[in-house]
This record gives C-alpha cells, sequence and structure tokens, in this order.
C-alpha cells in the first residue's frame, strides 16, 4: 500500500511513464512505458504478454475486493495494443474503487485513465482524469502519489505548450518528491521542468535542471535519463551558439537511445543537428538530418514530430528556392499541428486548472466553517452542562455527603470546556494561515503588474544610455583614423560630438537611477513601519507603473492619463508599499473598466462620438466633517468605463468577488485595499453609475507624525 509512484521523464516535450504503485516484482517484468512508439518495442511486447495473461485470469476467475482491484490496475497499465480496452480496465477499476471508497486505488484507476488519454493526445481529458488523482491522492494522504499527479499535470501543460503552468505544477512536485526516497521520479520531473524552461527559452536555468537530472540519473544508473538530460543539455547548447558541446552531448544522446529503441527524442535531436548545420550554410546535411528525423516520426506515427519535420524541411527548401517543395510540406506541418492543438481544447484545459485550483480552496474554506459550527454547536452544549451542573452542586450542597461528588462533575465539565476551547483556537490558528496565504498570493500579482511597470520606466532611459554609447564607439574609431591623417579640424568637431553624446548619456542614466532609487525609498522600510511619505509622489509613480504595467503585457492598450494633485497635501505617515499597492489595484480596475468599455463602444462612422478611455487621479487635503474636523488627505481614482451596478456595489469589498472572466481576477484586490486603508484609520468610498463610470475615493487621517 505504501509503494511511491515512479514517473518516466518526457523528452524532449512528451512523457513516458511506468506503472505508478508497481511492485518489485512488476518493476522487473514490466519495465519501461514509452509513449506512442511503445507498441512497437521489445518492452511493449513483454508488457502486452503480461496483459494477455492476466486478461485470462480476469476472464476464468471471479475475483472480489482488493484482489480485483489490482488486477484491474496491472491490466489497464499493461495493455499496449488496445488502449480502448485499457481505458476500459480504467475505468472499471475507478467505478469499484469508488463503491468500496478505496481511495489508493481510485487514484490508480484516475491515473492510468491520465496517462491513456495523454498517449492517445485527448489532453483536455487526461487533465480531468490527473485533477481527480490529485483529489484521491490527498484523501489517502500519500504524498508521492500526489507529486507524481502534480508531475503528470505539469507534463500535460508542457505538451500543450503552456509552460507557465507546467512550471507551476513542477514546482509543487519537485519540493514533494524530494521528502520521499524515488530518486527517479524525482530526477524526471526536475528534467521535465528543464524541458519546459527551455521550451520558453530560458536557457540558464533550463541548463540548471538539465545537469541536476543527469547527476541524480548518473547515481542511480539509469541509462535512458542519462541520455535525455544530456540531449537536453545540447539542444540548450546549440541554442545559445556553443556548438561542440551540441553536437557532441547529442551524439551521445542519440548513440545511447538508439541502442534502446526510443526514437521520439531521437527525433527532435536529429532536427536541433539539421538546425546547426542550416546556421552554418550546410544545407545537404541539414536536409540529411532531418529527413532521418521525419522517416523515425513517419514509421512510428509520432504526430508532432512529423509536424515540426515537415516545418524543418519547409524552410531548408525555401532557403533553397524550391518554393513548391517548401509550400507542400508546410501545408503538411500545419495539418498535424493542428490535430494536436486547437484553441477550444487549450481553453477547455485552462479552465480545468482554475476550476481545480478554486475547488481545492472552496473545500479548504468549507472545512474550516464546518470545524467552527461544530466547535458552536459543542461550546453551546457545553455551556449547558455547565449550568445545569452548577445547578446541581447548589442542590447538593445541601448534603454534605455529596459534595464530592459535585466537585467531580465540576471537574469534567471544566476540562470538556477546555478541550472545546483548544479546538477553537486550533480551528483559528488554520483560518489565519488560510487568509495569510491567500492575501500572499494576491501580493505576490501587484508584484507582477508593478514589476511590469518599472521594467517599462527604465527601458527608455536605458535604451539611450545603449545607443549613443555604441555611436560614441563608432565615432571613437572615426577619431583615430582622422587622428593619424592629421586632420585637426575633424578630430576636434568629432570630439565635440563625442563629449555631447556623453553629456546625454549622463543624463539619462541619472534619470534611470532616480527612478531605482525611487523604488528603493518605499521598499527600505518594513512592511508595517509608517513613514513620512509624499503622497503625490506616491500616487503618480503607482498610477504610471499600473498603466506601464498594462501596456507592457498588452501593445494595444492606451488610455488617456490625466492627474490633478493638491499641492497642499504634503507628507503624512503611511506604510507607502501597502498604500501603493491599493492605488495599484484601484488604477488596473479602472484600466479593466475603460478597457471592457472601449471594446463595446459604436464606431465612430455610425454617426457615434468617438468613445475615449480616461482615467483621472487626484489628491485633495481638507478638514474632515466628523471625527472632530480633523485634517484628512483623499485620493480619487475615477474613469469613464462601464461603471458599477447598484448590486456589484453591495459586495465589491467581499472576498472573491469579482466582474471579471475566469482568470482575469482572483476578487481579493479591493478587499485587502478595504482593509490596508482601515489598518491606516481610513476609509474607501465608491460613487458609481453603471454605463457612465466609477470613483474610488480612499480618504487617510492627515497624521504628520
Amino acid at each position: 500500500m505504501g509503494e511511491s509512484p515512479s514517473i518516466r521523464p518526457i523528452h524532449p516535450g512528451f512523457t513516458q511513464i511506468i506503472n505508478l504503485t508497481m511492485s518489485l516484482r512488476d518493476k522487473v517484468c514490466f519495465c519501461l512505458f514509452v509513449f506512442f512508439c511503445a507498441i512497437t518495442s521489445d518492452a511493449s511486447a513483454q508488457d502486452q504478454k503480461v496483459a494477455d495473461s492476466l486478461a485470462k485470469i480476469y476472464r476464468q476467475n471471479n475475483l472480489t475486493g482488493t484482489a480485483k482491484l489490482d488486477l484491474l490496475r496491472r491490466l489497464s497499465f499493461n495493455e499496449v495494443n488496445d488502449f480502448k480496452l485499457s481505458l476500459a480496465y480504467a475505468e472499471e477499476l475507478i467505478n469499484l474503487a469508488r463503491e468500496s471508497k478505496n481511495d489508493k486505488y481510485l487514484f490508480q484507476g484516475y491515473f492510468q485513465k491520465g496517462n491513456k488519454k495523454r498517449l492517445l493526445g485527448d489532453y483536455q481529458e487526461s487533465l480531468d482524469a490527473y485533477f481527480k488523482s490529485v483529489d484521491a491522492a490527498q484523501r489517502a494522504k500519500m504524498i508521492s502519489y500526489e507529486a507524481s499527479a502534480y508531475g503528470a499535470i505539469a507534463d500535460v501543460y508542457t505538451l500543450s505548450g503552456n509552460y507557465s503552468s507546467a512550471s507551476s505544477y513542477y514546482n509543487k512536485a519537485i519540493p514533494m518528491l524530494r521528502q520521499t526516497s524515488d530518486s527517479t521520479a524525482l530526477a524526471s520531473f526536475i528534467l521535465n521542468a528543464g524541458e519546459a524552461l527551455r521550451k520558453n527559452e530560458k536557457y540558464d536555468s533550463a541548463l540548471q535542471y538539465f545537469k541536476e537530472s543527469a547527476e541524480i540519473f548518473k547515481k542511480i544508473n539509469y541509462p535512458i535519463g542519462k541520455a535525455y538530460s544530456l540531449g537536453n543539455i545540447g539542444m540548450v547548447y546549440a541554442r545559445t551558439g556553443k556548438q561542440e558541446l551540441a553536437e557532441n552531448n547529442i551524439n551521445e544522446a542519440i548513440n545511447m537511445l538508439t541502442v534502446s529503441q526510443d526514437y521520439y527524442p531521437i527525433c527532435d535531436y536529429l532536427i536541433s543537428l539539421s538546425d546547426m548545420y542550416l546556421e552554418k550554410g550546410d544545407i545537404p546535411k541539414a536536409m540529411n538530418y532531418v529527413q532521418r528525423s521525419l522517416d523515425l516520426a513517419n514509421k512510428f506515427y509520432l504526430k508532432e514530430q512529423i509536424s515540426n519535420g515537415n516545418f524543418k524541411l519547409s524552410e531548408i527548401y525555401e532557403k533553397a528556392g524550391m518554393l513548391d517543395e517548401s509550400l507542400k510540406h508546410y501545408k503538411t506541418h500545419i495539418i498535424y499541428k493542428d490535430s494536436l492543438n486547437n484553441t477550444k481544447t487549450i481553453q477547455q484545459m485552462a479552465d480545468l486548472r482554475t476550476n481545480f485550483e478554486v475547488s481545492q480552496k472552496q473545500a479548504e474554506v468549507n472545512l474550516l466553517n464546518r470545524q467552527k459550527k461544530l466547535q458552536r454547536v459543542l461550546l453551546f452544549v457545553a455551556l449547558i452542562v455547565l449550568v445545569i451542573i452548577i445547578a446541581l452542586v447548589i442542590i447538593l450542597l445541601k448534603n454534605n455527603r455529596q459534595k464530592q461528588k459535585a466537585f467531580t462533575l465540576l471537574s469534567k465539565a471544566k476540562a470538556i470546556t477546555e478541550e472545546q476551547r483548544d479546538q477553537t483556537n486550533k480551528a483559528l490558528e488554520k483560518l489565519k494561515r488560510a487568509q495569510a496565504h491567500l492575501i500572499q498570493s494576491e501580493k505576490m500579482a501587484s508584484l507582477g503588474e508593478l514589476t511590469a511597470g518599472i521594467a517599462h520606466e527604465i527601458q527608455n532611459p536605458l535604451n539611450f544610455v545603449n545607443n549613443f554609447s555604441e555611436i560614441n564607439a563608432e565615432l571613437i574609431t572615426e577619431l583615430q583614423a582622422e587622428n593619424k591623417k592629421g586632420n585637426a579640424d575633424a578630430v576636434h568637431a568629432l570630439s565635440e560630438e563625442i563629449f555631447s553624446n556623453e553629456g546625454k548619456i549622463s543624463h539619462h542614466g541619472k534619470r534611470a537611477d532616480a527612478i531605482v532609487k525611487g523604488m528603493l525609498q518605499h521598499s527600505r522600510p518594513g512592511a508595517t513601519e509608517k513613514i513620512p511619505t509624499d503622497i503625490n509622489a506616491l500616487v503618480d509613480e503607482y498610477f504610471r507603473l499600473a498603466y506601464h504595467g498594462l501596456r507592457a503585457k498588452d501593445k494595444s492598450f492606451n488610455a488617456t492619463m490625466r492627474t490633478d494633485f493638491d499641492p497642499q497635501v504634503g507628507e503624512i505617515n503611511i506604510v507607502p508599499q501597502e498604500i501603493g499597492r491599493v492605488i495599484l489595484n484601484l488604477a488596473n480596475n479602472a484600466f479593466y473598466a475603460v478597457t471592457a468599455k472601449r471594446k463595446d463602444a459604436p464606431q465612430p462612422n455610425n454617426g457615434a462620438v468617438e468613445y475615449e478611455p480616461t482615467v483621472s487621479v487626484s489628491t485633495k487635503a481638507f478638514k474632515s466633517p466628523t471625527a472632530g474636523g480633523g485634517s484628512v488627505v483623499s485620493i480619487s481614482v475615477k474613469d469613464n468605463g462601464t461603471g458599477i451596478s447598484a448590486t456589484v456595489k453591495e459586495k465589491i469589498f467581499q472576498p472573491f468577488f469579482t466582474t471579471k472572466g475566469p482568470g482575469l481576477g482572483t476578487g481579493l484586490g479591493l478587499s485587502l485595499s478595504y482593509d490596508i486603508v482601515k489598518a491606516h484609520g481610513g476609509e474607501i468610498k465608491i460613487e458609481s453609475e453603471e454605463g457612465q463610470g466609477s470613483e474610488f475615493i480612499v480618504i487617510l487621517p492627515a497624521d504628520k507624525g
């Protein structure tokens, strides 16, 4: 019951899996289950013989209980000739495990179903099965199973090209596997995580992952894993211009994988060598390598490799001037690519991930609510019991012979009360931890928006510095040439131009330095330390960062920005990072609202006035009509977007409430902003008319310290 799942690495881009809960005898008998081309390999033939033998036992014996569950598990894994039959075994295993409430075998059923669906290219159904296997593993409290399911989910996202989601789930699986003794699974998922980074062109990070996986595979004497690692390292070297290292690693990997008849990665390695020779201008060698890759892919019907090979042939023929051949292979590439990836499937897979994560968090919240409700009932019952006991004590005090009995009853009631109090405190601590986790997630989302804005702000002066530096280098070369000629006038003119450019470099360098210092000034104090802060500068800075962050993500985004800052505001004591996060959230929501309205606005050629998306921020210092007429500062974020209905206004500060589409918002931004402003002794007001726009007003006490 406690066996650890064992996963074989995907490479490059595809997963090959061995049985999830194999006994030691199984591991010797079943070997490796190779993706798609497995049905032609020696290992697959051996697995199929085992499957045929198990099927005979299944037909001839009326097994029940755990024996039948385990037989179905083995049948589903070993049946490699008929995937429909293998899926039927997995579905029967799922139904029987659900009826018997056996989460271990329920996990195995869903996991085997996910494996087969993935091998068939049905990524959406595969993903759905893997998510359900996570639920079963969590109920069974089996860390290695849960880690393997997360890794399998990440593999599917890698296959579908969603490398961001893939990295997210690899980062869940790998730390969990480090706590187990399953080095094969750990090395495999480290390799797969590196593959997702490689496909996302993060080559330095990918190389670190590949080297770590190679060390582990070498330590446990797993030659196939080592071959994958070497091949991946070679592909990274090929992409980073280290040709000799690339060729050495790739050729060694191909030699090792040819022995084991593992053709999927060989196809990709051959394409990589073709790329390398194509960059050198050696078209015959490039053609030879890509043709070898395509021959293997066609032989074993490897869809993605057929698509990749035809695309590369199209590119080579185009460079060779054979446009008809280029077009023919490009059409073949499109046909196979469309069969692997379509928009609907990718969106459904993204929805599955979102629904799974939301259901996980909702399950935690529901559990805490049930625990709190039960504890309130128990506390109420304990209180009633305590009242009854006290009443009995009053009566029993009249009889000296029953004093000891009353004391015993009272002690028991006190113990019950203390136990319930401890349970309540534990539940409260769990709730606080969950709340802290959600708040941290929202803060990290805000940090992403902030980072994009800062990068955009700094990029402009850095571009000037780089451009003028390059110009000066060219001018210095000219100056040296003129100096050798003895042309004093030209030397003087060139030196004047160089001196002018140096001034521009200094100017833009200081501009970038000022931007960085401004951000450091806000980040230097502790997270909860209030310091005197220039409100106008803070609001202006985060308003611009919100705008540039959105522009960095969507170049088509545009809106008019207006500011109106009261010079009387000055400095007040706040936690600048927290108030900055409030401004960032309000500005992002305003830009979202005007963008949504612009999409639905009528076109000017229909007689309508062209809609101009506009977001304004302003500050004002004044005396509050309440709270004894003390000084306050207001910060207004106003837009002419879609507006907010009266129904939405009532719920807008509730946690998890959002009007944005799936994946566009967590529903925590305004809730956290509300809490931050309240913690500063302030308040947030909303003025909005549906269809006309909204205004959020933050009022803070003008505490000058």
